[in-house]
């Protein structure tokens, strides 16, 4: 299995991709290991992330772990069409419902963080960018992947994820020395907390130099999580039918020492 981790932005220069990959055999036997023993290694590919690049990428993998909307609030949708079609606008002065989907609200509701608006703030743009990225890897697959992280595409939220495994989750992003302090810090959390299984090594520099690269790294993790099922999944009907039309961000729900690529 490999496992790509994508911190996507409105444009390939700001947008991070890590993956992590099982070590290949003939470097296992070099190194006298036993299949037991292998070993995963995370690498940060050198490409610019363009969608072109992105869709090969998600061919070649087994698992996505994105940090962005997969879909937009059923309600905004809903006033959108009843506005086109020239109905009432069934809005009130109270806009949340149009503004943040029902993921959001959950994540918020039990203190895991306060994900953006994917329909009234910037990351709109990358809400629309990951959607032409769903309907070309649904080309590559042969089908649209679920939205509620029940397949190969999955939905996190690295800010989440770093407050539930206890690693700082702000100070990191920009280029001040502060910053990149506390990114070094992150990576050492996580590096440590995967090193029984993973060789994070290759990618130290990389995401101690940039916050989306290093959460592109969280969102690999978080994406293993959500494989292995830990993390906090659709409980309520509510949940079910909103995550397979708005997304589902996915927050682990164990110690990242839990996570790992099997029991």
């Amino acid at each position: 299995m490999r496992i790509l981790g994508i911190d996507l932005a409105a444009q390939p220069r700001n947008t991070g991709i890590v993956l992590l990959e099982p070590e290949l055999e003939a470097e296992l036997e070099s190194a006298g290991n036993q299949p037991s023993d292998r070993r995963w290694r995370a690498v940060s590919p050198p490409e610019a992330a363009t969608d072109e690049h992105l869709v090969d990428l998600g061919v070649a993998v087994d698992l996505i772990g994105v940090d962005a909307p997969l879909g937009w609030p059923i309600a905004f949708v809903d006033a959108v069409r009843a506005h086109e079609d020239r109905r009432p606008w069934p809005g009130t002065k109270d806009r949340r419902a149009l503004t943040h989907r029902h993921t959001d609200d959950v994540v918020r509701d039990h203190g895991r963080g306060h994900p953006m608006s994917a329909s009234a703030d910037l990351l709109g743009h990358v809400a629309m960018r990951c959607a032409l990225l769903q309907r070309d890897w649904a080309g590559k697959w042969g089908e649209a992947a679920n939205r509620d992280g029940s397949g190969r595409l999955v939905e996190v939220y690295p800010a989440s994820a770093l407050r539930a495994w206890r690693l700082p989750e702000r100070g990191y992003k920009g280029r001040s020395a502060e910053a990149g302090r506390a990114r070094a810090t992150i990576f050492d959390g996580l590096r440590g907390g995967t090193s029984r299984w993973l060789d994070a090594a290759p990618i130290r520099s990389a995401c101690i130099d940039s916050d989306h690269i290093l959460d592109a790294f969280v969102s690999a993790l978080a994406a293993l999580a959500a494989h292995r099922g830990l993390t906090h999944r659709p409980s309520t009907v509510e949940d079910h039918h909103c995550a397979v039309l708005e997304g589902w961000i996915h927050v682990p729900s164990v110690p990242l020492s839990g996570v790992s690529p099997t029991g």
